[in-house]
């Protein structure tokens, strides 16, 4: 007796900007929803390769946007590549059914790579079913499905579809039924195609990240020039959440922030008041806490998860500035130096902390100035703090506008008479007359 052959055929498309998951550029730009649709597919293309590990099915990939080569580069060599032929998704289907039908296979399921949900026992499940259905299909929530499933070719639910709609399950169904052609449902899932589906993904990633989802905080006041660069930068590691607490900007801080896809609530002014609020609502097992002119680097989500995953208390990154100037990489040196051999690094290096010890430590402490100071010291007495083998780079503005002489002098200043016991208070005044007259 024959062996049965079955074949999974998986549907996706190279992660070229902007012309990958366009509905969700507008969120995330060009290149977050790429970089979005670049983690689903791997994710996909991972519970295939689970499924052929249990099952011996055969995987090919289905692609739009590139060649063989980028894909394999991508994806691997261990796979199939078939460009997708057809003028729809209807005919790009049905044309991998002809083709897999042809080879002898007898159970075929196409699968998208949209559904963070989908795992490899969905697709065992699907190919147990077509033991006894014809065909078997996933149901999407925004109306369509993730997976059909066929032993025999049926062309015709393919044709007359409003394919990108809302009704394509319901009209897929109404086919089959009035072919007589049995079918089997699967559970319920959902696409991430659209920006309120975010959430999906974001959940997803939680549930899989488990004790390393990490939440970033950006305290904002006036900062629409550098919001949604440091946003996009942030975005592309896909933290569980990026929240900006605005502390009543007059600017367009509050609507860019909301537009690059960060999740934005208002506090009263003050980065700790403004700082603890966003930890408050967090949902992230890690909290970073971001300035908004400072860019995150690549990798950075990493980093921190396997800095916290040791014994470490809490962590920063090296200090880099933007912008060139004269004395730039003394200023570096010098704070990288104070960071690393004393454990004192300062809000600009990215701070982050396991979320659990912030509440126990009450947060930052609500001072008008030396919040970061005053934090970094009591983390130090739960542990090292560590400082990340990769560099944040943020804005140079301060030192250009006073020079490097006069902000340096300024900040040391500060520090020797927080050190000597002047008031936080008199020092933020201070602090403001040095640099604002």
């Amino acid at each position: 007796m024959k062996k049965a052959q079955k074949k999974l055929f998986v549907f996706t498309r190279y992660p070229e900007p902007g012309k990958t998951k366009t509905r969700l550029i507008g969120a995330l730009g060009p290149h977050g929803a790429a970089e979005l649709h670049r983690q689903m597919a791997e994710q996909a293309v991972a519970a295939a390769r689970a499924l052929r590990d249990w099952t011996d099915t055969g995987i090919e990939i289905r692609f739009i946007g590139a060649d063989d080569f980028r894909m394999r580069q991508w994806l691997g060599n261990d796979m199939t590549y078939v460009k997708q032929i057809g003028e729809n998704l209807g005919e790009r289907m049905d044309n991998a059914f002809k083709d897999g039908f042809s080879q002898g296979c007898d159970r075929i399921v196409v699968m998208g790579s949209d559904c963070p949900d989908l795992t490899a026992d969905i697709l065992k499940t699907a190919f147990q079913a077509l033991e006894d259905h014809p065909v078997v299909l996933g149901p999407a929530a925004d109306g369509g499905y993730y997976l059909i499933g066929m032993k025999q070719r049926v062309s015709r639910i393919f044709q007359g579809i409003s394919w990108g709609t809302e009704t394509v399950l319901e009209e897929t169904q109404n086919v089959l039924a009035s072919s007589g052609v049995s079918c089997v449902m699967l559970a319920q899932l959902c696409d991430v195609d659209r920006p309120e589906d975010l959430s999906v993904w974001k959940n997803a990633r939680k549930a899989k990240a488990g004790d390393n989802s990490l939440s970033i905080v950006i305290p904002a006041l006036n900062e629409s020039i550098h919001i949604q660069q440091v946003i996009k930068t942030a975005l592309r590691e896909f933290p569980f959440e990026i929240i900006v607490v605005d502390g009543g900007s007059r600017d367009d801080t509050v609507q860019m922030a909301a537009r690059a896809g960060a999740t934005v609530i208002q506090a009263l002014q003050g980065r700790a008041v403004q700082m603890n609020a966003g930890a408050r609502i967090a949902g992230g097992d890690h909290l970073l806490f971001l300035h908004a002119d400072t860019r995150l680097p690549d990798g950075y989500a990493a980093l921190i998860r396997r800095i916290l995953s040791g014994p470490a208390a809490g962590g920063a990154f090296r200090f880099g500035i933007v912008d060139p100037f004269f004395g730039r990489s003394l200023i570096e040196w010098m704070t990288n130096i104070r960071a690393r051999h004393f454990q004192l690094p300062y809000g600009d290096q990215a701070i982050f902390v396991r979320k659990r010890d912030f509440i126990e430590m009450g947060g930052y402490t609500p001072l008008p100035i030396m919040e970061d100071f005053d934090f970094i010291q009591r983390l130090k007495c739960r542990g090292r703090i560590v400082i990340a083998d990769a560099q944040v780079l943020t804005s140079g503005r301060r030192w250009r506008e006073l020079g490097v002489f006069r902000t340096t002098l300024i900040n040391q200043l500060v520090i020797a008479g927080y050190y000597c016991g002047v008031t936080p208070e008199k020092l933020a005044m201070f602090y403001r007359h040095m640099n604002y007259g």
